[in-house]
C-alpha cells in the first residue's frame, strides 16, 4: 500500500486529465463546453487546494494552472468559495446519482448498500471529490454552510434509510443505523485522505479490501 499514501503531487496527472477530456467528442454544445471548461479548472483548482492548501492557493495560482488569464476564471467563478460551492454540487448530484441507483434496485437492504459502498468509493477518489471532502467545512457564507450541512443530511438520511431497510428485512444484523450510517462515512471519506491511483494499491482491491471489513460486520450471517 506504500506509495498510495503521502503527498504526492497531483499536478501533472491533472494536466493529463485534462487533454484526455478535450479529446473526447467534437461538435459539443456551448453549454457542454461551458461543462467541460469549468470541470476542468475545479480539477486545476482542487490539485491546487489538495498540494498548497485551500488559504495558500491563490486564483492567480488556479489561473496559471490553467493557462488562462484570472478575469477568465471569473466567467466560470466567483471566487475560491465559489469553487468549493461548485465542487459540492458535483459531489451532490453524483453521490444522490449513485443512491437513486441503488435504492432502484430490486434487492434486500444488504445488496444495496454493498452497490452504494461500491459505488461511493469510486467517488471519494476523484479529485473533485477528495477536494470537497477535505474542505467542505471551510464556508464563510451562512447561507452556504446551512446548504452544505442540509446536503449532507439529506445523503446521510438516504444511507440509514437502507441500513434500516437491510435490518427490517432481515439481511443486515440489528443495529442502530444512524450509527452505522456515521461510522460508514467517517471510514469511506477517510480514504480520500490517503489512497492514491497511481500507487501500488489498485482500485479493485481497495473496493475488495473496504467491503470484506465493512459489510462482513452488518451482514446477518444467520
Amino acid at each position: 500500500m506504500g506509495n498510495n499514501i503521502g503527498g504526492i503531487n497531483r499536478i501533472g496527472k491533472t494536466h493529463n486529465m485534462i487533454k484526455k477530456v478535450k479529446l473526447l467528442k467534437p461538435a459539443l454544445g456551448r453549454e457542454e463546453k461551458r461543462q467541460l471548461k469549468l470541470d476542468a479548472i475545479l480539477r486545476h483548482a482542487a490539485a491546487a487546494f489538495m498540494e498548497k492548501g485551500y488559504y495558500k492557493t491563490s486564483l492567480d495560482d488556479i489561473a496559471r494552472l490553467h493557462k488562462v488569464t484570472k478575469p477568465t476564471l471569473y466567467y466560470y467563478i466567483r471566487n475560491k468559495e465559489d469553487i468549493l460551492i461548485k465542487c459540492e454540487a458535483v459531489a451532490s448530484q453524483r453521490i444522490n446519482g449513485l443512491l437513486d441507483d441503488v435504492t432502484a434496485l430490486d434487492d434486500n437492504g444488504f445488496a444495496q448498500l454493498k452497490k452504494f459502498i461500491e459505488g461511493y468509493v469510486e467517488i471519494v477518489t476523484d479529485d473533485i471529490i477528495r477536494c470537497h471532502i477535505r474542505h467542505r467545512g471551510q464556508r464563510e457564507d451562512p447561507a452556504a454552510r446551512e446548504a452544505s450541512l442540509k446536503m449532507h443530511r439529506e445523503i446521510e438520511h438516504r444511507v440509514r434509510e437502507i441500513i434500516g431497510r437491510g435490518v427490517a428485512d432481515g439481511s443486515l444484523r440489528p443495529c442502530n443505523p444512524t450509527i452505522i450510517a456515521i461510522l460508514l462515512f467517517d471510514a469511506l471519506n477517510g480514504i480520500s485522505a490517503w489512497y492514491r491511483e497511481e500507487g501500488d494499491l489498485n482500485h479493485e482491491e481497495l473496493v475488495a479490501q473496504v467491503l470484506l471489513i465493512v459489510t462482513e460486520g452488518v451482514k446477518n450471517k444467520e
